[in-house]
């Protein structure tokens, strides 16, 4: 507790304002979530419509991870982190005042567009004030702050939600708002000064920052771990997404009611707000690759079971409460293994990246989330139209733990290059050493 505690204390007054500014935010955006969909089906004519409307969000996304982290290495974390909040608070406020299918699926995608501006720059902020060892605990902090969101912004949506759903969006852009002026008074600019070069108009091409198709063909680590965490992405797709559809499918005989999902949820925030710091601690002193590892092998056995774990509810005639608490096991396992890969993930990336391409490594990095988010549900789609919920868990669960061992391996890699170059330093300095002696 104690060595938790002094991690508290150490961290950088720009992480306890992110952290602030995260759990303001996160209640805000999941009280909107659950009733986004229910708003929308309101004001269009088909379901799928909504579907496409959704998807809108993460499509347009892929452009602001390809751009956003190369602008917050160019101009700096702080302006791309304000400008993306009040964009979406904008874009919040342009649901109510328009209706109709072509207007909500371009209202979407500037959305999806703002939203994938800031994790870029925020990222890389994070990695400019913390040390290698720092991070995963920073991380985890604000992982924390955004699953307090989680936990207590379902509940307020629900008490309002009786009212308008009209208010939900206006309570939700308001606290963007104060958000966006939060950061704009207290947050400390973190680029690193000597990268700072946008008003120097002699630069060098070798000078210029490259784009992330560049990066991408050139580090092939990073290239690697994106596709890697694409079917992580898909996994966390699918458990916030279609999982209460799969068992609605194969619980038939619970009512809409008695879904475990919402509990699930719940369980899940609750566990990250009071757990996730202590595992990221825990963490931080562990291979990244190992830890990895063991998160995806927990993360992917999560999706294996709820997958298949309804079929025998069903078939040996479970009581609802037993069904529940097996359920919630099952959950406490799956969630153990997100707090342990989701901030590890983070890190890693930031490791890798030079100091003055970490806006763009994390909007590279940021492109697994968005592609798993993209596809994850229309790939879920097709296989619950034929009630193959157990082959969509099945094809997850297995990637999941696939995923692991490669992560262990790009890991190996890492180090294994790190030597290589340290023992090239050394040997540098050793000859010139003999040739200043000589």
């Amino acid at each position: 507790m104690k060595m938790s505690l002094q991690a508290f204390r150490n961290m950088d007054r720009n992480i306890w304002i992110r952290f602030i500014g995260e759990s303001i935010n996160g209640i805000a955006m999941m009280m909107l979530m659950p009733f986004f969909a229910l708003y929308m089906s309101d004001k269009v004519d088909h379901f799928w419509q909504v579907g496409v409307v959704m998807a809108m969000g993460p499509i347009a996304g892929v452009l602001g991870s390809l751009i956003g982290g190369k602008l917050a290495d160019q101009y700096g974390r702080k302006p791309i982190m304000i400008v993306s909040m009040v964009g979406n608070g904008l874009v919040m406020l342009g649901f109510i005042f328009f209706d109709g299918f072509y207007p909500f699926l371009l209202i979407s995608s500037f959305f999806g567009l703002f939203n994938s501006l800031f994790h870029p720059a925020a990222s890389a902020m994070v990695a400019d004030v913390t040390d290698e060892e720092g991070r995963t605990e920073a991380f985890g902090l604000l992982r924390m702050g955004h699953n307090i969101g989680a936990a207590i912004g379902p509940l307020l949506g629900a008490s309002v939600v009786f009212l308008s759903k009209s208010v939900i969006f206006i309570i939700a852009a308001s606290s963007v708002f104060i958000y966006s002026l939060f950061l704009a008074l207290l947050l400390t600019e973190t680029l690193p000064k000597n990268e700072r070069k946008k008003d120097t108009k002699d630069l060098d091409k070798e000078e210029k920052l490259p784009s992330i198709f560049t990066v991408l063909v050139k580090d092939k680590i990073l290239f690697f771990y994106i596709i890697t965490g694409i079917v992580i992405s898909m996994g966390f797709s699918q458990t916030e997404g279609m999982l209460p559809l799969h068992f609605d499918q194969q619980l038939p005989a619970l009512s809409d009611a008695q879904n475990p999902y919402p509990y699930l949820m719940a369980f899940n925030g609750a566990l990250v707000v009071f757990f996730q710091f202590a595992i990221s601690k825990w963490a931080s002193k562990r291979k990244l690759g190992k830890v990895m590892l063991y998160g995806s092998v927990l993360f992917g056995f999560g999706l294996l079971s709820v997958g298949w774990l309804p079929i025998f509810f069903t078939k040996l005639q479970f009581s609802y409460w037993s069904i529940l608490l097996i359920l919630i096991i099952i959950y406490g396992i799956y969630t153990l293994g997100e707090m342990l890969l989701s901030p590890v993930q983070m890190t890693f990336v930031a490791n890798i990246a030079p100091e003055h391409l970490r806006g763009t490594y994390m909007g590279a990095a940021s492109l697994q989330w968005i592609v798993g988010s993209a596809f994850g549900p229309i790939f879920a789609g097709f296989l619950l139209d034929e009630h193959l919920g157990q082959v969509l868990f099945t094809v997850l669960g297995i990637g999941c733990i696939v995923a692991g061992i490669i992560y262990l391996s790009l890991d190996k890699w890492v180090s294994e290059a790190k030597e290589k170059n340290q023992t090239l330093h050394v040997k540098k300095e050793v000859t010139a050493s003999g040739t200043n002696i000589t």
